[in-house]
Formats: C-alpha cells, sequence, structure tokens
C-alpha cells in the first residue's frame, strides 16, 4: 500500500512546489527601475511632484542618460529635452515648488 501513495505524495510535493513558483514575486522591470533611479535622484533637487513630471515628460532615451551619467553634455539633444522638461515641470502649478531636501 505504501507503494501506492509514494506517486501521490511525489504529485502533491510537485503541485505545492509550482503553485509556491507561481506565486513568488514577478521580476523587475528594468525600465521601471532606472526610472525609479532617476526619479530618486531627481528628488535630490526637486519635489516629488517635480521629479515624477520629468521623469513622465522626457523619452526613454533620456531616462537612460539621466541613469547612466550626472554630466550630460551641454550640445546633447538629451540635455535639451531635460532642459524642457525641468522647465516644464517647475513652471507647472502643479509642481511650483522645488527643495533641496530629500522627498519633498
Amino acid at each position: 500500500m505504501q507503494h501506492h501513495l509514494r506517486p501521490a505524495v511525489v504529485a502533491l510535493v510537485l503541485a505545492v512546489a509550482v503553485g509556491l513558483a507561481g506565486c513568488s514575486d514577478p521580476e523587475p522591470d528594468p525600465t521601471q527601475l532606472r526610472q525609479d533611479r532617476v526619479e530618486k535622484r531627481l528628488r535630490d533637487s526637486f519635489s516629488a511632484t517635480q521629479a515624477r513630471c520629468i521623469v513622465d515628460r522626457v523619452d526613454p532615451a533620456v531616462v537612460r542618460a539621466l541613469d547612466r551619467s550626472v554630466d550630460l553634455d551641454a550640445d546633447a539633444a538629451v540635455m535639451q529635452a531635460y532642459s524642457d522638461a525641468v522647465t516644464a515641470c517647475v513652471t507647472d502649478p502643479d509642481a511650483s515648488t522645488t527643495s533641496t531636501e530629500p522627498g519633498n
């Protein structure tokens, strides 16, 4: 009788393992992680609302450039796009304050 239980126990263990694996956290989205890093860094100079606005306004190439470097070339297209986003987000009524305190 024990020989008949062994396959059932193995099947149950496998079913539980597969079920638990399905409940694990999904792989983080690299694009979202990059945006989060850039937004966090921007919050050192801008309010949370402004930082989110800037990240939302620029395209993925600008976010990648901001993630890779703190010194963008002043003549680069990504610098112009970033500057345009900063201007728009700082002058926008919903993001009108700046702060040097992280998290504001």
